[in-house]
C-alpha cells in the first residue's frame, strides 16, 4: 500500500469513528436563549489522569446515549454527575454511567448543568435545578420522537448529583419535570449541618458563607419528601466520610413516612465517589443491585 492510499485509508477510517462518535452521543442544548444569572460564562474543562471534569457551564445540555435496541417507548434516565456543586465527574459519573444503562436498554441523557459554586445570590439555589427541571421536560416533549415512553423516565444522580436528583424528585410536577423513579448514589440530601460535619462542599456550593436557616430547609430534601414523590432506591457505604449514610438513612425514613416505594443499601466498604465501583470490594455489585431494582419497579424487562 502507498503512502497516499495509506493516508487516504486512514482519513475514511478517522471519518467513520467520528461518525459512530456523533450516532452514540448528541449534545443537545436545553435553552434557545440567552439565560438569567449568566455573564461571561464560558466552558472550562480540565482532563486529569484519564478523568473529564467540567468546572463550568457556558451552555446547559443533555448529551444523549440512545440504547441499540430499537424497541418503542424504551425506558428512559437522565443521569447527573456529583463533584459538590462545583465541577462535574463526567467520566466516573457521567458518560460510564450512561454506557451502563444503554446495556440495560435504557436511553441515557447525561445532564451537563450550571454549577452553584460559579454564581451568588438567589442564582447559586436556582441555577442547577432549573436546568434539571428542564431536562426532564425536554425530554418527556421529545419522547415520541426518541421512541421514549414519557412515564418511564427517571433519574439517577451521584453525591451532589444525587441532591439535585432528590430535588426534582421532591419539587417537580407530575407528567411535567418529576421523574417517575429515582436511582440515588451516595446522595447529598439534608442539609442538616451536623449531618454534614460543619459543612460539606455541597453546602458551601449551594449556599455560600451565613445562608438563610428558612432555604437551607428547603433545600434539605429529607424534609420535602411527600405522596408525589417517585419511587427511589438508595446506595451508600458505611464508611463513606465524603458524604456520611445518614442521608440516605433520612431520605429513606422519609419515602417510608409517606409510604413510597424504595429501598435502601449500604455495605461496609466502599468510600465515597466509585462510579461503577470497579475493583472497589463488594460495592462493586450495586449496579446489579439497581438492575434486579429496576426489574421489580417494571422498569426494564
Amino acid at each position: 500500500m502507498n503512502n497516499k492510499i495509506f493516508q487516504g485509508f486512514l482519513i475514511v477510517c478517522f471519518a467513520l469513528s467520528s461518525s459512530t462518535q456523533i450516532i452514540a452521543q448528541q449534545k443537545i442544548p436545553l435553552y434557545n436563549s440567552n439565560l438569567d444569572c449568566d455573564i461571561n460564562k464560558k466552558d472550562r474543562i480540565i482532563e486529569s489522569d484519564g478523568s473529564t471534569y467540567i468546572y463550568e457551564v457556558e451552555y446547559p445540555e443533555i448529551w444523549y446515549y440512545p440504547a441499540k435496541n430499537k424497541d418503542v417507548n424504551k425506558p428512559a434516565v437522565m443521569v447527573i454527575p456529583g463533584g459538590a456543586y462545583r465541577f462535574l465527574s463526567i467520566t466516573n459519573e457521567g458518560i460510564s454511567i450512561a454506557k451502563w444503562l444503554n446495556e440495560l436498554g435504557v436511553d441515557a441523557f447525561m445532564l451537563k448543568h450550571r454549577l452553584p459554586n460559579n454564581y451568588d445570590g438567589l442564582c447559586k439555589q436556582t441555577v442547577a435545578s432549573s436546568d434539571a427541571f428542564r431536562a426532564i421536560e425536554l425530554i418527556r416533549d421529545n419522547s415520541e420522537k426518541w421512541n421514549i415512553d414519557p412515564n418511564n423516565v427517571g433519574v439517577i444522580g451521584f453525591s451532589a448529583g444525587g441532591h439535585l436528583a432528590s430535588t426534582i424528585s421532591t419539587k417537580g410536577k407530575l407528567g411535567l419535570n418529576k421523574p417517575n423513579f429515582a436511582i440515588l448514589v451516595y446522595p447529598v440530601i439534608t442539609m442538616n449541618i451536623e449531618v454534614q460535619k460543619n459543612g460539606s462542599g455541597t453546602f458551601n456550593s449551594l449556599f455560600g458563607d451565613n445562608p438563610d436557616v428558612n432555604i437551607i430547609q428547603d433545600y434539605s430534601n429529607d424534609l420535602n419528601v411527600n405522596q408525589e414523590t417517585p419511587p427511589t432506591i438508595l446506595i451508600h457505604s458505611n464508611n463513606d466520610e465524603g458524604t456520611p449514610p445518614e442521608n440516605s438513612i433520612s431520605y429513606y425514613t422519609a419515602l417510608r413516612d409517606n409510604n413510597i416505594p424504595s429501598s435502601l443499601h449500604i455495605w461496609e466498604d466502599g468510600g465515597h465517589g466509585y462510579g461503577l465501583a470497579k475493583n472497589r470490594g463488594t460495592i462493586e455489585s450495586w449496579p446489579n443491585v439497581v438492575k434486579n431494582w429496576l426489574i421489580l419497579r417494571g422498569v426494564i424487562n
